[in-house]
C-alpha cells in the first residue's frame, strides 16, 4: 500500500535537491557561456535565492519524516536557517528590482 504522506515529504526533498541542481547548472552554463570561472558565477547574489529554497524544501521533508525527536528538532532549525535567508535573499531582490 502506498503512504501518500511520505510520499509527499520525499517528494518535498527531491523538489528540493532539483532546484539546487537546476540552480548550479544553469550557473556552470552561464559561466561557460561569459567564460568565467565556476566559483565566480557561484558566489553571484543571483543564485542565494534558490539554494535557500532548496535548501527549506529539502529540511522541511526531512524534519517532517524524522523518527526522533531530536532529529525534528535539528532540520526544523536547518529549516529555519534556511527560511531565514530565503527571506533575506528575496528582500535583496525585492530592493534591487526597485
Amino acid at each position: 500500500m502506498v503512504e501518500w504522506a511520505n510520499l509527499a515529504l520525499n517528494g518535498l526533498r527531491v523538489l528540493g535537491m532539483a532546484v539546487i541542481l537546476a540552480a548550479c547548472s544553469l550557473s556552470y552554463y552561464e559561466a561557460q557561456c561569459r567564460g568565467e570561472q565556476l566559483w565566480a558565477r557561484l558566489a553571484a547574489p543571483g543564485l542565494r535565492l534558490p539554494l535557500a529554497l532548496g535548501l527549506l524544501l529539502i529540511s522541511l521533508g526531512r524534519a517532517l519524516l524524522g523518527s526522533r525527536w531530536w532529529e525534528r528538532v535539528l532540520w526544523g532549525l536547518f529549516g529555519a536557517a534556511s527560511a531565514w535567508q530565503l527571506w533575506t535573499a528575496w528582500s535583496e531582490s525585492r530592493r534591487e528590482d526597485e
